[in-house]
């Protein structure tokens, strides 16, 4: 190899290794996903406002006043939970002006005094009615209380077929999930899970 060729390599060759010690950029990152907004900041409306951005009272003398806005009642269920003979209500809240938003599963014990207290909010126990991209997830969505028990019953007949039950119960006067089944079908097969 000729030795000029062999010399001109090796100083790139050196060249290109060597330390740069010229300015390099500093870039500070910052967590601004726990910063607070101060209410004069947001400026919004009810549109715009997340169910879970809510603050739902601790009582009320009817159902209704459990409904805040922007919320629509989607589902109700009336029957008796715990053991004191009065029947409790469930309700599922959607936000009317965004049926992609998460939904609230508000657990509402009858009081001796006739009013209702929540008992239980949920946010997972009723998937919000579409996806992100606009997918219906459920076609048909029930609730109903049984012997003591809350049945939601999410049923999808739009793309891969499947069911979730999911069952409720009060236990040491928490509302515990006593069961699961889910049963889905699709391209030729099927998969079916019981959870007890």
């Amino acid at each position: 190899m000729n030795p000029k060729i062999f010399l001109l390599l090796l100083a790139i060759s050196i060249l290109s290794c060597s330390k740069k010690t010229e300015g390099k950029a500093v870039v500070i990152n910052k967590d601004t996903l726990n910063r607070t907004i101060p209410e004069e900041e947001y400026e919004g409306d009810e549109s715009e406002m997340l169910l879970k951005e809510l603050k739902f009272p601790q009582t009320g003398k009817d159902v209704e006043a459990f409904v805040l806005e922007p919320c629509e009642i989607k589902m109700k269920a009336e029957g008796f939970l715990n053991d004191d003979n009065l029947k409790d209500i469930v309700i599922v809240l959607q936000n009317e002006n965004d049926n992609k938003d998460s939904r609230a599963t508000l657990v509402l014990l009858k009081q001796e005094t006739g009013g209702y207290k929540l008992q239980d909010i949920s946010w997972e126990a009723v998937d919000p009615e579409y996806t992100e991209s606009g997918y219906q997830i459920y076609t048909s969505e029930e609730i109903y209380i049984e012997n003591k028990v809350l049945h939601i019953m999410l049923q999808s007949g739009g793309g891969p077929a499947g069911t979730r039950e999911t069952l409720y119960k009060y236990v040491n006067n928490d509302l515990v999930l006593i069961e699961m089944h889910t049963f889905n079908a699709g391209a030729g097969s099927h998969l079916s899970s019981d959870y007890i």
